[in-house]
């Protein structure tokens, strides 16, 4: 009687264990946050007019300038990139605009600078096209 009682407990327990639900699905491919804080310092204190050194990659130069205008944003780029382009610029007491055409302009044909504002949201969207 004692061994069935230990038979019928082995079985209900491995049977209990069979039976287990599934472990939860898993997270699958880039981790992308949606409800992230913007930590843009306010528009008032952003300085319109600023100097701008800057020498070497155009994709770097853009990057380079989103530290000194917040409001940047840089989209990735377009078309292949087939030659190495290279940008030298000092410019002083510029606005983005013109800083933006100063690096598009030293582009001879390799790359063009697209550059969108959105005056309303106080954002400028800017990104290389490589054209060669």
């Amino acid at each position: 009687m004692q061994k069935t009682i230990i038979y019928i407990s082995l079985v209900v327990l491995f049977a209990g264990c069979a039976n287990a639900p599934k472990p939860p699905a898993t997270v699958t491919g880039e981790y992308r946050p949606i409800n992230k804080a913007d930590f843009r310092p306010p528009s008032s204190l952003i300085a319109k007019v600023f100097d701008f050194k800057y020498r070497g990659d155009p994709e770097h130069a853009i990057e380079a300038l989103r530290d000194v205008q917040p409001q940047l944003t840089i989209l990735p780029a377009s078309g292949e990139k087939l030659r190495q382009g290279l940008v030298n610029v000092d410019l002083r007491q510029v606005t983005l605009d013109k800083a933006l055409f100063e690096i598009g302009k030293q582009g001879s044909g390799i790359y063009e600078v697209i550059y969108k504002p959105d005056t309303i949201n106080n954002r400028a969207f800017a990104f290389i096209k490589y054209t060669k």
